[in-house]
């Protein structure tokens, strides 16, 4: 399969071109930046002689953070519901107000955080956003297919995101700010049933967090967009710098596609909408997603998502992965308490095999320029971007000759 015209080292060159042609300025989810990235992709697509190329539309969450703004105001309505609703209604009473309340704003993030539908969805702003879906044949009998995923948007540069020590905190706080959503009604209702104030000053606690996150999300989108270099401008670059590959040494049995997806950072709506329209043809493929994999000299792969309950990587593919990484020092990052979600974990979620890919740099655990207005192409590295290249053509080379040695 070998091409010894072609090194890795040109193909990282080749991505971190494609790369520095999106990341010129932020791609907000649902923008024209984000639809203009689109086409420049589907136009690369053409012009290195890939044949089916689609275009698929959807309408996708613009804001992930008037999410959170609806979910925790919703929160600050139960706190207030019981510090002010006592005198005049009774302490049973509120507590019934403050636990409906409470109940509105978790069943929200676990339905928006398992990545299905949820109340109040249409009061939130919508866009149009869009898929760019590029699929390469074998050049023998299709016998599998695995899905590479890189998303096209970018996320707010967000104040959390502007310092290693503040995406510390954040990791920190995060947690306790969507946890406090069940505790803060369990704190309540003791205190209502044993008449003990520390419960409710605890309880309380909690509300001065669910006000910092209302106030993060009423005012996060007064901010620009990173500019999304390696936060993924990068992964979409590595994706035509493999589809280029790919078009001139297709494999033999294995039917490759490469999804650009839109909405990644307001809740992997493109890949929902992917799922939703081709999951069919895909529910025995491998889906390979790339996050972040243009600075740093380590492989990483996320064996743990998820924001409000832990997800595990299928034993399976760790083992594919793995054994494939080995040569490549490939390690597991390490566990998030904040959680991170991405679009292998929306695979997860609805029963997809999945494995989501990260470049780190040495002597650090934290991702690389992450929602940062300093995420800029000067920034980016040909050889991480090689290196993740070379992982993700090794993992579907693995997967041929093991499809082989089935058959």
């Amino acid at each position: 399969m070998s091409d010894p015209r072609r090194t890795w080292s040109q193909v990282g060159l080749r991505a971190l071109e494609h790369a520095r042609l999106l990341a010129q300025r932020g791609r907000g989810s649902a923008t024209q930046a984000e639809a203009d990235a689109a086409r420049t992709v589907r136009d690369t697509l053409g012009q290195l002689g890939v044949g089916d190329i689609r275009l698929q539309p959807f309408r996708g969450l613009r804001s992930i953070w008037l999410f959170l703004a609806l979910v925790f105001g919703l929160a600050l309505v139960g706190h207030a519901a019981m510090w002010m609703l006592r005198a005049a209604l009774g302490e049973w009473q509120a507590l019934v107000v403050s636990l409906v309340a409470f109940g509105m704003s978790g069943y929200l993030l676990w339905r928006k955080f398992t990545f299905r539908s949820y109340p109040l969805q249409e009061v939130l702003p919508h866009g149009p956003s869009q898929n760019v879906v590029a699929v390469i044949p074998p050049y023998g009998e299709e016998r599998q297919r695995v899905v590479l995923v890189s998303h096209l948007d970018s996320h707010r540069a967000v104040v959390w995101y502007a310092s290693d020590w503040l995406v510390r905190a954040y990791g920190l706080v995060a947690p306790l700010v969507v946890w406090g959503v069940a505790a803060a009604p369990l704190l309540y209702t003791a205190w209502a049933a044993v008449d003990w104030p520390v419960f409710g000053w605890v309880g309380l606690a909690f509300g001065v967090l669910h006000f910092l996150g209302w106030f993060t999300g009423v005012t996060a989108d007064l901010g620009p967009y990173s500019p999304g270099a390696n936060d993924n401008a990068a992964a979409v670059g590595v994706l035509l710098a493999l589809a280029e590959r790919l078009t001139t040494e297709p494999l033999e049995h294995t039917e490759v596609w490469l999804a650009f997806t839109g909405c990644e950072e307001t809740g992997c709506d493109g890949m929902l909408a992917l799922l939703g329209k081709y999951g069919d043809a895909l529910k025995d493929a491998l889906f390979i997603d790339l996050e972040l994999p243009g600075i740093g000299e380590r492989l990483a792969y996320l064996p743990v998502e998820g924001v409000v309950r832990r997800k595990h990587i299928p034993q399976e593919v760790e083992r594919l992965v793995c054994q494939v990484g080995e040569r490549f020092g490939l390690e597991a990052a390490p566990g998030s308490a904040a959680g991170y979600f991405t679009e292998a974990g929306a695979a997860w979620e609805h029963g997809y095999q999945a494995v989501c890919l990260v470049s780190l740099p040495r002597g650090s655990n934290l991702l690389p320029e992450w929602h940062r207005l300093t995420d800029r192409p000067e920034r980016l590295q040909s050889e991480a971007l090689a290196r993740m290249g070379e992982l993700a053509w090794g993992l579907l080379s693995r997967l041929e000759a093991k499809k082989d040695a089935q058959d």
